[in-house]
């Protein structure tokens, strides 16, 4: 979904002025050493993840009216699309996608956005057999992380049956242990391929699900917050502990419990923090969870 891939990246721009420093951003490990993860670190990489919907004199809403209707193609089409679901406007957005469907069948933007738009309806179970054909359209959709939006809605309907299906379960596929600082996970969830995803690419996609999910989705909420819990739990085992303490505070305002276990996990993290903070410069150091350089 370009619009939305670039909205997004709107969003991001819009974090307050010390937030745009993420590119040299300093991280820490559990152990304390000090490296670059090139992203966003601690509460900054929370900052953006609230709701919010655009106006109707938002400059990047305007552009794509006006091109629209200019240029009725697939690509302004879609976009239109997306401006009508950041502005709630979901059962035309799900009119305008069936009819931009029949015009130009095929494409797997089509079907991502329709899954979106229909899981915002609260119709789950047609949004994951879009979901679905847009994974089989293009295994590239969304940087390769649908596999995850189609457990969150396999797990949906799950809990629609069963109120209690998520105590006691990973929406992601995995599983850590109860030790303070857990190792990271072997066992990992089929990606849009099939085949195991990479820890890094784990992360990714409970990355770039949750910054899209959270746009939409205010607190509390149980997938959110289970999905949260993973995250923070994954970033404390191998990424940077300042991931782990933020997101287990937003996944606490989502519902999550703090039970015991969270808050020794936390007291940790503010441990290594103390030690680390007149340490050595940042090193370049194996990222449990960071993408491989190229």
């Amino acid at each position: 979904m370009k619009a939305l891939r670039m909205f997004a990246a709107l969003a991001l721009l819009s974090l307050a002025p010390a937030a745009l420093a993420c590119i040299n951003t300093v991280g820490t490990d559990h152990s304390g050493r000090k490296f670059h993860p090139n992203w966003y670190v601690g509460t900054e990489l929370t900052a953006s993840m609230r709701p919010y919907k655009v106006g109707p004199n938002n400059i990047w809403v305007r552009n794509v009216i006006e091109r629209s209707r200019k240029w009725p193609d697939f690509e302004s089409l879609n976009d239109l699309g997306v401006v009508l679901i950041r502005q709630g406007k979901y059962a035309r957005a799900i009119e305008h996608f069936l009819t931009v469907e029949r015009i130009f069948p095929g494409h797997a933007q089509t079907a991502a956005n329709l899954g979106t738009v229909l899981e915002l309806s609260g119709h789950d179970r047609v949004a994951l057999r879009w979901i679905r054909i847009g994974m089989q359209r293009d295994p590239n959709e969304h940087y390769r992380t649908e596999w995850l939006h189609a457990r969150i809605l396999e797990a949906k309907a799950a809990m629609a049956a069963d109120p209690d299906y998520l105590k006691g379960r990973s929406i992601t596929g995995v599983s850590f242990s109860a030790d303070l600082v857990p190792p990271l996970p072997t066992k990992l969830p089929a990606g849009n391929d099939g085949r195991p995803v990479a820890l890094w690419q784990l992360n990714h996609a409970l990355s770039y699900q949750l910054s899209e999910r959270t746009s939409f989705v205010a607190a509390p909420d149980p997938v959110v917050a289970n999905l949260l819990m993973d995250w923070a739990t994954l970033n404390l085992a191998g990424g940077p502990v300042e991931n782990a303490a933020a997101l287990y505070d937003l996944a606490v305002r989502y519902g999550a419990p703090r039970d015991a276990l969270m808050d020794r996990r936390q007291a940790y993290v503010r441990e290594v923090l103390a030690k680390a903070k007149n340490g050595p410069a940042p090193r370049d150091i194996k990222c449990g969870i960071c993408q491989p350089a190229d």
